[in-house]
């Protein structure tokens, strides 16, 4: 794109448009041409020679006028919460009052950037540190480079955005770094994770795996805690050692009422503890009601549909239809209704579309599946019909290059070390050998592999979840074999794997046509507070052609806020500011081509985060980094008291890298348009001189 910039003040651009239009009136004055042809040609030519000189000379004026004198350098302080460990504050005040000057840009940061007035205070609360994102404000705040070094003061502990170093290196200036803090590890106790699931079902026990690290505490004991909505409702003791830093322990909770709950995790304080204030978490698990309504479709009779169906019978809180063909179109338990999918949970197909299956019927299956995204399970069998079951390529997680190869006996090895995959599956890789007939599977793209095939590692068990799907696959059969094993439990293996696979296959919420929720549970009383609303029409698309209203309501039911949903992408967002620390409830409306629709509810938790005190060890790796990639230096100790000086070094050496540059390397490519701007003027007056016989 076009844009202008100098090193050299208006007077001097004056100066060279002069110089290039007395050359032209000189190359033209006894030219012998109409005279409007003769203005042309002038200015066609002074204007080219302009461009060209403006380009060339200007490292002669940068140098005549010295305007690199102008050059700004830019301080960035880091005013995180973690500028409060250790006093790191202290430190911090201290080298703003006694070597920052009037003379640099000053700015604090936690995220974004902000200009610091010298006669405001200093002020660290923020709730997250992002270098990088600094790092691109300053580029853009300088467009045209107008900086010649950037101090950074920080202690390089960064928990948003990526790693800064990568930002750094494109400044093409030296940064001068003041580490904050101590690398060495102290006395702390760090809830450093909470893992759990979102959403869970009524009744269902739900696992809570916490992480924690106890540091330089010795051997002693740890009592950590769960609370339920404040109440403290389980305890357990952890003993943590010396020799050991990292430590895990597990909860199990139970809800029978379907509704959204906060918990939180507390451990006590040990003593000479750096921080109290990384020793606890808060979150959400939401409660949903468990009936599931399960479609199983069977391709016919048989040992696999019938050792299924007896294990999915005993499977407690699913709703489950069976429907087995007996001919092309008919069920042995009567017709589908295909009014009830809207309703339903996932669809089953065991062995199933098989040759007989109508086409017009599975097209019919196959529309409802899609219209209603209801997540699909598919299991094979000996006689599946793979060319009918292509008409679902688009949600099934696999592509096959052999749809009926011969059959073969293979054992089941299950893949470890994948997040969501079989850790629940007890004894699967221990089970007997079942036969597949399909060979060359490919995993379509966001497909995970839960098992393959032990010899060969192809892949027979996969999931998928994209943002139009979901769904999983079991290309093998003869299940029944399972049982020929006395020594494994093979209908609680069946058992344990057709959970894992409805689990990770279906959406847990009932399908609903307007629901809310916070972009997170919960948010710092610092930051603004984002609610997003999706509305759907009769069909279960998503649409934004809706209107949304709502309030924020504390737990007193008093209100603390309107919610303006604007519409981005066809989910609707509301901000609100400056809310104070508590727990809140979301209570929206929405109207769908001017008629009432429905109601939604949420809660969200603003709160002090502690995100700043996971981390507490100063990265002087990373800011060492910074400053060797940018030809830069670490400040620390007596060398402190040079920085004056040091701003003063690196802005000279700086401008004899910037003039030398000039001077070896003219920048034309930077300069490209004008340039092609010059070669076309030029152009353009040698076609007129040619046609008006001008030498």
């Amino acid at each position: 794109m076009f844009g202008f910039s100098s090193t050299y003040s208006p007077l001097f651009l004056a100066l060279i448009f002069a110089i290039a239009a007395a050359a032209s009136w000189l190359f033209y004055r006894n030219t012998q041409v109409l005279k409007w042809k003769k203005i042309l040609l002038i200015c066609i030519k002074t204007f080219a020679i302009f461009i060209l000189l403006a380009l060339f000379i200007e490292p002669v004026i940068s140098y005549i006028t010295n305007n690199n004198n102008n050059l700004k350098s830019i301080v960035l302080i880091d005013v995180s919460r973690s500028s409060g460990i250790e006093n790191r504050h202290d430190k911090i005040s201290n080298i703003y009052n006694n070597y920052l000057s009037s003379k640099e840009d000053i700015f604090t940061f936690s995220t974004n950037i902000k200009q610091f007035n010298h006669k405001d205070s200093l002020v660290f609360n923020g709730a997250f540190t992002n270098i990088s994102s600094a790092f691109r404000n300053i580029k853009e705040n300088y467009p045209d480079n107008s900086y010649n070094s950037i101090t950074l003061i920080s202690d390089g502990i960064f928990n948003d955005g990526g790693n800064p170093l990568y930002e750094a290196e494109k400044f093409n200036v030296p940064f001068v770094i003041f580490p904050v803090g101590d690398t060495t590890e102290v006395n702390d106790v760090v809830i450093k994770n909470v893992l759990h699931n979102d959403k869970a079902f009524t009744g269902s026990s739900v696992k809570i795996r916490v992480i924690i690290n106890v540091f330089k505490a010795g051997d002693g004991i740890l009592q950590l805690k769960l609370l339920r909505e404040g109440n403290e409702i389980s305890t357990q003791q952890l003993h943590y050692l010396p020799s050991q830093n990292t430590y895990e322990a597990e909860f199990t909770v139970t809800e029978n009422t379907p509704a959204k709950i906060h918990y939180s995790i507390s451990a006590e304080n040990i003593p000479g503890e750096l921080t109290d204030k990384n020793n606890n978490n808060d979150f959400f698990i939401t409660y949903i009601d468990n009936k599931i309504n399960i479609l199983v479709l069977s391709g016919g009779p048989g040992y696999d549909n019938e050792f299924t169906g007896s294990v999915l019978k005993r499977i407690g809180n699913y709703n489950i239809t069976y429907k087995t063909q007996k001919s092309a179109g008919d069920f042995y338990e009567g017709p589908l209704d295909t009014k009830a999918f809207p309703e339903l949970s996932a669809v089953f197909l065991l062995n199933f579309p098989v040759n007989v299956t109508s086409s017009p019927l599975f097209s019919e299956i196959v529309n409802a599946i899609k219209q209603f995204k209801i997540p699909v399970i598919f299991f094979a069998g000996k006689n599946t019909d793979y060319g009918k079951l292509s008409s679902l390529d688009d949600i099934l997680p696999f592509t096959l290059n052999k749809p009926n190869s011969s059959e073969n006996l293979f054992k089941l090895a299950p893949v470890s070390g994948i997040e969501n995959g079989l850790q629940n599956v007890q004894g699967i890789g221990s089970t007997n050998d079942i036969f597949r007939n399909v060979s060359g599977i490919m995993p379509k793209p966001g497909s995970v592999t839960l098992a393959t095939d032990k010899a060969s590692g192809e892949p027979v068990l996969l999931s998928r979840i994209t943002g139009m799907s979901r769904s999983a696959a079991f290309l093998a059969y003869g299940l029944w074999k399972w049982k020929l094993n006395s020594g494994n439990n093979s209908e609680k293996t069946l058992e344990s794997l057709l959970l894992e696979l409805i689990n990770l296959t279906i959406e847990k919420e009932k399908r609903t046509r307007f629901k809310v929720y916070p972009v997170r549970d919960v948010f710092d009383y610092t930051e603004n507070v984002k609610i997003a609303a999706e509305v759907y029409d009769e069909n279960y698309n998503i649409t934004r052609n809706a209107k949304v209203s709502g309030s924020l309501f504390r737990k007193d039911g008093s209100k603390a806020g309107e919610l303006t949903f604007i519409p981005f992408e066809n989910i609707f967002y509301a901000s609100l500011e400056n809310i104070p620390a508590g727990d809140y409830n979301i209570v929206c409306d929405a109207e769908l081509n001017g008629t009432y629709l429905s109601k939604a509810t949420n809660r969200v938790l603003i709160d002090t985060l502690n995100s700043e005190y996971l981390e507490t060890r100063m990265k002087l790796e990373l800011l060492k980094d910074i400053a060797d990639k940018t030809g830069g230096v670490i400040l620390n100790g007596d060398s402190v008291s040079n920085y004056p000086d040091l701003l003063i070094n690196l802005k000279n050496k700086h401008n004899n890298v910037l003039l030398n540059n000039r001077y070896v390397r003219f920048n034309l490519w930077g300069n490209k348009y004008y340039l092609l701007l010059a070669i076309l003027l030029f152009t353009v007056e040698w076609v007129l001189r040619k046609r008006n016989n001008i030498p």
